[in-house]
């Protein structure tokens, strides 16, 4: 058992973050211990917290207040503070409490440093996919991309149009591109403020007059009046922050991005 019940230093993993080690039982008596050393941090510029719970047993309701004034003290200063690797009989403590709507807890230290890298850090998370060049695999592919969105905190309306750009490249690929392997490319990048998608096809070789020709349909894109859908590119360009292309001989390339709006 760790003599020192009380422990603050800066974490390894992620320099910016000060690590709030706590041992044993918790009571009124390691209170002076913890406001003095997260005093002599704080006075140092530390703004971003992550309390290790990992060994302690006991939490009294005095130390859940003191976490909970360190709380305000740095969000007031756009810092952060959360809570990682409580037992489960300690968890349903701080739920009754109500901790939980105040400071984010997580499982363990990579799952809060995974939280702490995308939400102060800009880090970002990739979806990379080849799929059979079959109309079955679009709706399965869109709820696997609005999952990911949602997982990630962006909001209905984004996830609902990121949806449908999925549905209309994805389709055009397939129809329209006609992959001569079979398989068409998605990739995907989010971060907290923006979403990149690219969806790529390989074809039979296209003329230069081919090549101009759908250069011209992503250039200026039109209603197609015989398409089940309907909207095509049309839709995919007015929904995207910004849309580019590449044609290639045996190649089509078609890139978008679109800001997030918000939740």
């Amino acid at each position: 058992m760790n003599p020192n019940p009380v422990e603050v230093q800066i974490l390894n993993e992620a320099p910016e973050v000060t690590l709030l080690k706590l041992y044993g039982d918790i009571g009124l008596e390691q209170i002076p211990q913890i406001s003095t050393l997260v005093d002599e941090y704080y006075a140092k510029g530390a703004l971003h917290w992550a309390v290790d719970l990992s060994n302690v047993n006991f939490l009294s309701s005095p130390a859940v207040g003191a976490i909970m004034g360190l709380r305000s003290r740095v969000v007031s200063r756009l810092g952060s503070i959360s809570l990682f690797a409580a037992s489960p009989r300690l968890s349903e403590k701080l739920k009754l409490m109500g901790v939980n709507f105040a400071i984010p807890s997580f499982r363990n230290l990579e799952a809060y440093l995974a939280h702490f890298r995308w939400e102060y850090k800009g880090e970002s998370r990739e979806l990379n996919l080849i799929l059979p060049a079959k109309s079955a695999v679009v709706p399965p592919t869109r709820q696997l991309v609005v999952g990911l969105l949602r997982s990630k905190g962006y909001g209905q309306k984004d996830a609902f149009i990121m949806e449908s750009i999925v549905d209309e490249l994805a389709n055009n690929a397939i129809e329209h591109g006609k992959p001569v392997d079979g398989v068409f490319e998605l990739k995907m990048k989010i971060d907290k403020s923006k979403i990149s998608l690219t969806v790529i096809n390989r074809c039979e070789e296209l003329s230069e007059e081919a090549q101009k020709a759908l250069i011209e349909k992503y250039e200026h894109p039109k209603v197609n009046q015989d398409s089940v859908r309907g909207r095509g590119i049309v839709l995919v360009k007015k929904l995207s922050t910004k849309m580019t292309y590449r044609v290639e001989p045996q190649r089509v390339e078609v890139n978008i991005v679109r800001i997030r709006e918000g939740k």
